[in-house]
């Protein structure tokens, strides 16, 4: 890229691969693995719990709200 004219910088490679996770889940997923990768076990915890929260429960409560939607408009 140096070529182009512009360079990536560390911190941008370093979180790259995560993105392909996706847009919202990749940089949590980022959280998690680096902070427990560099010692903050704690922070790490605490991205794992937003992880799940965003991939598994907020999946569930807009199914069963939207289920409830669509039977109660019946």
């Amino acid at each position: 890229m140096a070529a182009i004219g512009f360079q990536i910088s560390p911190k941008v490679k370093r979180l790259a691969p995560f993105f392909l996770a996706g847009p919202i889940s990749g940089p949590l997923l980022a959280g998690v693995v680096l902070n427990f990768k560099e010692g903050r076990p704690v922070l790490g915890s605490l991205y794992a719990i937003a992880l799940a929260e965003v991939t598994v429960c907020l999946p569930l409560i807009t199914a069963k709200l939207s289920i409830a939607t669509l039977l109660h408009h019946h």
